[in-house]
């Protein structure tokens, strides 16, 4: 199988797409906040599970049919932003709880389990985020046939590509979560917990009425 000529490039724009921050960024932030490295990387394991869905749905061809039909895509957009709000919400709500709480015990079980439960695993909400994330179909619809430069063998370096991408994702969510999960002296401190938690909840709120009202 011939390599792709422009691998490089394709590096160059996987790496931009990875490491911007997006919807991935703060779910992880926040689960590793709340479930120090463990709640993080099962949250990233999840990410990285859908991204390799796509992948693999993109070197069947199956990414093609679903960008190539509006009322598909409009349908997964919707369902993706009420997602993010639910995330959002679920989070800002457990925060608010906890706030009220009049007893150590009854806020740690607001924060630890109230908000966790009500919007599922770590892991399941890395992976559901990312399959109804619209913005995957059309980026490896769009941006990765780009880089095929061997029409004959187009399924081998669209498999090759999509490969790259979600090792670069690994590595880099890897390297995050170790990171920030070594500060957890610092992280498990009440009010910086409670503020990324407020921060995470409101960005995931409003990643996901940005993506309703785009849709």
């Amino acid at each position: 199988m011939p390599i792709p000529e422009h691998m490089g490039g394709f590096i160059a724009a996987a790496v931009l797409v990875t490491v911007l921050p997006g919807p991935d960024f703060v779910l992880i932030t926040r689960n590793t906040a709340r479930g120090g490295r463990r709640g993080g990387l099962a949250t990233a394991a999840g990410s990285v599970t859908g991204i390799a869905a796509w992948a693999l749905l993109a070197t069947a061809g199956l990414s093609v049919l679903v960008a190539s039909h509006p009322a598909v895509l409009h349908a997964l957009r919707l369902a993706g932003a009420a997602y993010l709000v639910y995330l959002g919400g679920s989070t800002i709500l457990a925060l608010w709880r906890a706030r009220r709480a009049t007893d150590g015990a009854a806020e740690a079980a607001a924060h630890h389990g109230g908000g966790a439960d009500r919007s599922g695993a770590p892991y399941l909400q890395g992976l559901v985020n990312n399959l109804l994330n619209p913005k995957l179909p059309v980026m490896f619809v769009t941006v990765l046939p780009q880089f095929v430069s061997a029409p004959e063998a187009a399924v081998q370096q669209t498999a090759l590509l999509g490969a790259v991408l979600v090792a670069m994702v690994v590595v880099w969510w890897l390297v995050y979560v170790l990171g920030i999960s070594a500060l957890s002296e610092i992280m498990r401190r009440r009010r910086v917990r409670q503020g990324i938690d407020l921060a995470g909840g409101v960005a995931l709120t409003a990643f996901g009425v940005a993506l309703a009202l785009a849709a």
